[in-house]
């Protein structure tokens, strides 16, 4: 009979494994499509490699680990890696963002602000639901400084006419 540490580790071990298959076919489809990378170091990336190293120190520190613990600790390992991998940013085909290819044609608008250490462009995309077409989504990625011009260059070229000033917040 398996006690209730190792029920939890299969239940872990199956959801990051199947993450982990998502993860990679999206990554696979993605590859070569972004030329300009976002900034790494997200909030969410930063999280992702917390998990990722404190399951690589359970796995250190706890001396008695079972197969079970053992197969979380891979399919952390993989899901994080796969993760850290994909990488969000714009192409010639679109700005992926989540692990998703927007193309341009769905790309309403676009503006940009200049922050203390990146270059936030965001983005207006169309909606998604055929019943709901003033639904749009918003988008925003973050560029390292160094990266503005090629950005602002790259947005200029491919989607000059779509560029829209925001407001100010308030």
């Amino acid at each position: 009979m398996l006690n209730q540490n190792a029920v939890l580790n299969i239940i872990v071990s199956i959801i990051l494994a199947v993450l982990s298959v998502v993860l990679i076919l999206r990554w696979y489809k993605l590859k070569g499509k972004v030329i300009i990378r976002d900034q790494q170091w997200s909030t969410v990336r930063i999280m992702f490699l917390a998990l990722g190293l404190l399951s690589f120190v359970s796995l250190i520190m706890n001396k008695e680990n079972t197969l079970f613990d053992y197969m979380r600790i891979v399919a952390t390992i993989v899901a994080v890696t796969v993760f850290m991998m994909m990488r969000d940013g714009v192409g010639e085909q679109g700005m992926v963002s989540g692990g998703k290819l927007y193309p341009w044609s769905e790309v309403r608008n676009w503006d940009y602000e200049e922050r203390k250490n990146v270059v936030a462009v965001y983005f207006t995309l169309e909606s998604q639901k055929k019943n709901k077409p003033d639904d749009y989504t918003s988008k925003e990625l973050d560029f390292a400084n160094y990266d503005k011009a090629n950005v602002l260059k790259f947005m200029r070229m491919n989607q000059g006419r779509k560029y829209t000033r925001m407001k100010k917040r308030s």
